[in-house]
């Protein structure tokens, strides 16, 4: 899009300047030798221009309608994974307290979630995206998306953090379960700090299920704003109640 941007705002320019000097030419230099000439040229530049114009125009519509439609279908996948992805690390958070083994528990799901979550948005090619209009309602809708980059980078780094916290809480306990089969008395201090390493982790489950939670209602406002702005107009809420569903059959496998 940029290309054919830039190569339209450039025809436009050579077609106008060609005009201008062909009617000069024409009010103060009428019939003058080598005049018709010029003349001819300037008309050949200025008919180029206008056909490269319109030839690069209808590229541009339809790289244009390309990212758009990339970006459709991939904002649905996003919205789809980020409330799987909320949804996994609730039913995790509530299971913490009242098992005894977190190697268990799918902490391995929610990291890879979290990636498929900058997968989905770097497939939407945001940076080719490039507006004749820049402040148009698409435009700051695009530039919304660009800024929730760093928003499921963050989720997918506080995602792998926990699921090595939850290796490293698993590791401990294996040794400590590995003495008391070997008949050997644990050190208190050991299984308080043990105690204490899973209520952290418990704790950073909790605040990244929230952080979740309110950037997937980030990323609905957003969703509702960019089909506003399509052409053929579609409603976010209808579109969201049929990815609920999906959602749903996701959970419950």
């Amino acid at each position: 899009m940029k290309v054919n941007k830039w190569t339209i705002l450039a025809c436009v320019a050579v077609a106008i300047v060609s005009i201008i000097v062909l009617l000069i030419l024409e009010k103060y230099m009428p019939n003058t030798n080598g005049c018709s000439i010029i003349q001819n040229i300037l008309l050949g530049l200025f008919t180029g221009a206008i056909i490269s114009c319109v030839t690069t125009i209808v590229g541009y519509i339809y790289a244009k309608q390309v990212l758009i439609e990339k970006a459709s279908n991939n904002i649905k996948s996003l919205y789809i994974n980020m409330v799987v992805h909320s949804k996994r690390i609730g039913n995790v958070l509530e299971k913490i307290y009242s098992t005894t083994s977190l190697e268990y528990l799918p902490f391995s799901d929610i990291s890879g979630l979290s990636q498929l979550n900058i997968n989905f948005l770097n497939n939407m090619e945001l940076g080719l995206f490039s507006p004749i209009q820049k402040n148009s309602k698409l435009a700051e809708v695009y530039i919304k998306l660009i800024e929730f980059q760093p928003v499921v980078y963050n989720i997918k780094n506080i995602s792998m953090d926990l699921e090595t916290m939850v290796l490293q809480y698993t590791y401990q306990s294996l040794q400590i379960q590995n003495m008391q089969l070997k008949g050997e008395q644990p050190n208190p201090i050991d299984l308080q700090n043990l105690d204490a390493f899973k209520n952290l982790i418990n704790i950073r489950t909790a605040k990244l299920h929230e952080h979740t939670t309110d950037r997937m209602m980030q990323l609905d406002r957003i969703a509702k704003e960019f089909f506003d702005c399509k052409v053929e107009k579609q409603s976010w809420e209808e579109i969201k109640s049929e990815l609920l569903l999906q959602v749903e059959s996701i959970v419950t496998q």
